[in-house]
């Protein structure tokens, strides 16, 4: 398993999806008792000591606010990418971040990998036999480029009606900025030559994740094969990647794969599928030869619909549309990333601590991260043709995380100085979230502590 992200010593904050809390459905009639299978977990790995970074260079302009909290009267001191919204001087420009995209083609190998942790993963007689099998990130470029990432789309009445791309849609709600001239957007100024990389065996592994075996051996053919690599190797390869060719601060590289995620401790500490944070921080065996600070970078797979169950027909029963806290798909782990870098850009803003019964693997944890509390839930936006190119059945549509707003961390402050979100609502999706009834009714109200 990842650390809590409690934990000191990186810089880099995460998305994974890891082994859920619930039973899944035995698909033969086998005394084997069926493994759960994975589901989406955000995990945040902080800047050691609670220090904040030192931002003498950065790609993008931020603002601070400091304030008291209401509730643990402790003083705080955050970060936002983006000009102050309460400056009627702001400008778009100082408002953008400057991207460019690294995809990778990633080649993993059969190499004689145990892979028995794996058996009855999900259903019982599940095997995952290992694959040789290369995942192009290339492909998927023009995908991003298209979707809510980069390009603008229309969102639902009951989320405003922004027209923008997903991460400023999601700033313009959070300072209640509709309709004005206010943005935080991404740039991409440069789409690198993909980037071939050999994963060794004792590394990596690909195999077919368990809804795509069991579709396939009911009569429904279907590719969910992924690739998953060593955490700390990855790690390695991107930071080193990023010093070999000249990666300066006045850009965010986003390290692009395609269905390729990470694993830590073993297959079965899987899956990271995201993260974004300060490089030099991120492993002992970097060799960076700029602060920290001054190089922040996003890793984000594409997902294939499908890899995790909620998302398809499978094994835990009938689906006709994806489970709205389950459907993981498409853009899911880059929005997470995109909002997540927006609101605590250098993975330290430290905040009263908090714990949610919608994520309770986290524990008690002090991070901003906007994606963490409300693991899993999603919204739509039509306009995803990707199916009609790769085959794979998106619904016609893009599938972003949900997130919340950084006032559900601050317990007031932020609206007691003029930082309303729009409509007072504490997430993005606001009455959708809450609408889902159980846990997720308590996100109308701001983070309860950890008592």
């Amino acid at each position: 398993m990842l650390k809590h992200r409690s934990a000191p010593a990186t810089g880099i904050a995460v998305v994974a999806a890891v082994i859920a809390l619930v039973a899944a459905v035995g698909a033969s009639a086998t005394s084997t008792v069926a493994k759960p299978d994975v589901q989406p977990k955000f995990v945040a790995l902080p800047t050691a000591n609670h220090t904040q970074a030192d931002t003498t260079h950065t790609a993008f302009h931020f603002w601070q606010f400091g304030y008291t909290d209401p509730v643990d009267h402790n003083a705080y001191s955050v970060r936002f990418i983006g000009a102050d919204p309460n400056n009627s001087n702001y400008r778009d420009q100082n408002g953008g971040v400057r991207t460019v995209i690294i995809p990778l083609r990633m080649h993993f190998y059969a190499g004689g990998q145990d892979t028995s942790s794996l058996n009855d993963l999900g259903y019982a007689g599940f095997t995952a036999p290992p694959l040789n099998h290369t995942f192009d990130g290339g492909r998927r470029v023009a995908d991003v480029l298209k979707s809510p990432i980069f390009s603008e789309y229309k969102y639902p009445a009951d989320m405003g009606g922004d027209t923008a791309q997903y991460g400023d849609a999601f700033m313009r709600a959070q300072w209640n900025k509709i309709g004005t001239n206010y943005h935080v957007k991404l740039y991409n100024v440069r789409t690198y030559p993909t980037v071939d990389v050999d994963v060794p065996p004792a590394y990596g592994l690909a195999y077919q994740r368990p809804v795509g075996a069991w579709r396939t051996a009911h009569g429904m053919p279907t590719d969910t094969i992924a690739g998953v690599a060593d955490f700390g190797w990855f790690a390695n390869f991107i930071v080193d990647w990023m010093n070999a060719n000249g990666i300066n601060y006045d850009v965010m590289p986003i390290f692009l794969t395609d269905n390729v995620m990470l694993y830590d401790g073993g297959y079965t500490g899987c899956c990271v599928i995201g993260f974004h944070g300060t490089p030099a921080s991120a492993v002992s065996t970097s060799k960076a030869s700029l602060p920290a600070a001054q190089r922040t970078l996003m890793y984000a797979a594409w997902t294939t619909p499908g890899t995790y169950s909620g998302f398809l027909s499978d094994y835990t029963g009938n689906r006709s549309a994806p489970s709205p806290t389950r459907g993981l798909s498409d853009i899911h782990a880059l929005s997470h990333e995109v909002a997540e870098a927006f609101d605590d850009p250098f993975v330290d803003n430290y905040v009263m601590p908090w714990l949610t019964p919608t994520a309770p693997q986290y524990g008690c944890t002090p991070v901003l991260e906007t994606g963490d509390p409300v693991v899993g839930p999603w919204f739509g936006l039509d306009g995803n043709n990707t199916g009609s190119k790769d085959g794979y059945n998106y619904y016609g549509q893009y599938h972003p995380e949900e997130e919340v707003f950084a006032q559900w961390f601050t317990h007031g402050a932020l609206e007691q100085a003029g930082y309303p979100s729009w409509d007072g609502r504490l997430t993005f999706m606001g009455p959708r979230l809450t609408g889902l009834g159980g846990p997720w009714v308590g996100f109308n109200n701001y983070s309860q502590g950890c008592n």
